[in-house]
């Protein structure tokens, strides 16, 4: 979430596994059949000859609905907790690029860029940086906090994970990574899921890259990916989910390809599914069960593809939401889409006013977050119907995702600092969110 004067690579959308699919119509085979208890000994599977129909459809197949959004004046069935960070505090970091052995060199292209500006470095010799919280996340009760320690232009040197006990009011630190080395630096913004803290460790001297996982739960830290080709650069950061993913880059800068954490390998798995001969645009898993956007050959719009079923759509682009076996929700940045595979009805749902980032859980579709500075609301929303609810009051929100069977957000705060020159005209601003609030949502 940092603002600062950084090379960003755009966020591209999610892949977690290869399909397994079969040439002809290049779909897969599922053999799911259902299976009950034998009374007799309470533990023999016994096959109930339900075998479920694999299904193919077409857009035009589907009755198109045009939802209107309605707002009631009546409570949501959703329950909302808060908890405030915003007086929390973390310590502070020398950052290695703030140290005496690397400063000069380090802010080498601040003069270069800023000629009419004359800055006496040794003034910031070993100054340390504030932590501020970043992200924020609940898991079973606890809170769970990335702080950063930025400094200025570029590298990131320190992060740490703090643990928030609101009951208690304390704050434990119990994480954390400093660079040894001025060309080694994390890549991004640490991204908590669940129990686990995902970061990736960079290091320009050795031509490598590393991506871990901290299970905050253990304190175990394994190693997910690594990459050491000289001729490719990683680029690992938060997709259009808030999950981990990954671009492989070759020398020249072009992005050669896009990889999205499978959970269930605990790996990282490229775009291209070779199975079944076509490109991934996003993906998604729900209760154990792949589900594929992709783009056939020779076709501009794009094919949902999963076990159950295969279904050619009406748009170009988009995101998996959410889908099971009789439904499948897809943000494509203009309209939500909802194909209902029981009714066989696609609804349409103009939602673009109310935020650039949705999630869906029990039923209901949240979403909220418009762009970074302009405040607004959470909503929760039937999409069906179109029953919308404010389940927040107007601030600035980040993070909007689904762990597990809740959905969680934070709330924001601009924080700047800088330095000034010795003439006193002009200097640099580091510009920040720094996270206050941390929200969890529970369907009653």
């Amino acid at each position: 979430m940092n603002k600062r004067i950084t090379c960003c690579i755009g966020a591209v959308l999610v892949l977690s596994s290869v399909l397994t699919a079969c040439e002809d119509k290049k779909k897969p085979e599922p053999k799911l059949t259902d299976t009950t208890v034998n009374e007799d000994t309470g533990d023999t599977p016994v096959d109930s000859g339900n075998v479920r129909e694999y299904r193919e459809y077409t857009d035009d197949e589907f009755r198109t609905v045009e939802i209107n959004l309605s707002y009631p004046d009546k409570e949501p069935h959703v329950e909302v907790s808060c908890i405030d960070i915003s007086e929390l505090t973390f310590g502070s970091r020398i950052p290695i690029c703030n140290t005496e052995e690397y400063i000069g060199n380090y802010f080498l292209d601040m003069n270069l860029n800023n000629e009419n500006m004359e800055y006496d470095w040794s003034d910031i010799s070993n100054m340390a940086v504030n932590g501020i919280a970043q992200s924020c996340s609940m898991y079973e009760g606890k809170c769970y906090i990335v702080v950063e320690y930025p400094n200025f232009i570029y590298g990131r040197y320190d992060f740490s994970l703090y643990h928030y006990d609101e009951k208690s009011g304390t704050n434990e630190e119990i994480f954390s990574w400093s660079s040894k080395d001025i060309n080694e630096h994390y890549c991004n913004t640490p991204i908590l899921i669940e129990n686990e803290m995902f970061y990736g460790i960079e290091n320009a001297s050795e031509s490598t890259t590393k991506i871990y996982a901290y299970d905050m739960i253990t304190g175990d830290t394994r190693t997910i990916f690594e990459e050491s080709d000289f001729d490719k650069s990683v680029w690992f950061y938060q997709d259009d989910r808030c999950f981990p993913a990954i671009q492989l880059m070759n020398k020249g800068g072009e992005v050669t390809d896009v990889m999205y954490y499978d959970s269930a390998s605990d790996s990282f798995i490229g775009s291209e599914l070779k199975d079944i001969g076509e490109k991934s645009i996003s993906n998604n898993t729900f209760n154990g069960v792949n589900y594929f956007l992709v783009k056939p050959e020779g076709k501009r719009k794009l094919d949902m593809v999963s076990e159950y079923y295969r279904v050619s759509t009406s748009f170009t682009s988009g995101a998996i939401i959410y889908a099971d076996e009789n439904k499948f929700i897809i943000n494509n940045n203009v309209y939500l889409h909802m194909y209902d595979l029981e009714k066989m009805e696609h609804y349409l749902i103009n939602a673009t006013e109310l935020g650039n980032a949705t999630a869906y859980c029990n039923g209901f579709l949240f979403i909220g977050c418009k762009s970074t500075g302009v405040g607004s609301r959470v909503y929760c929303m039937i999409p069906e119907l179109g029953i919308t609810y404010p389940i927040t009051e107007n601030d600035n929100y980040i993070g909007l995702k689904t762990i597990g069977d809740k959905v969680t957000f934070n709330a924001y705060e601009e924080y700047n600092t800088s330095i000034q020159p010795r003439s006193g005209k002009g200097g640099i601003v580091l510009s920040s969110n720094k996270v206050n609030k941390v929200y969890t949502v529970t369907v009653k």
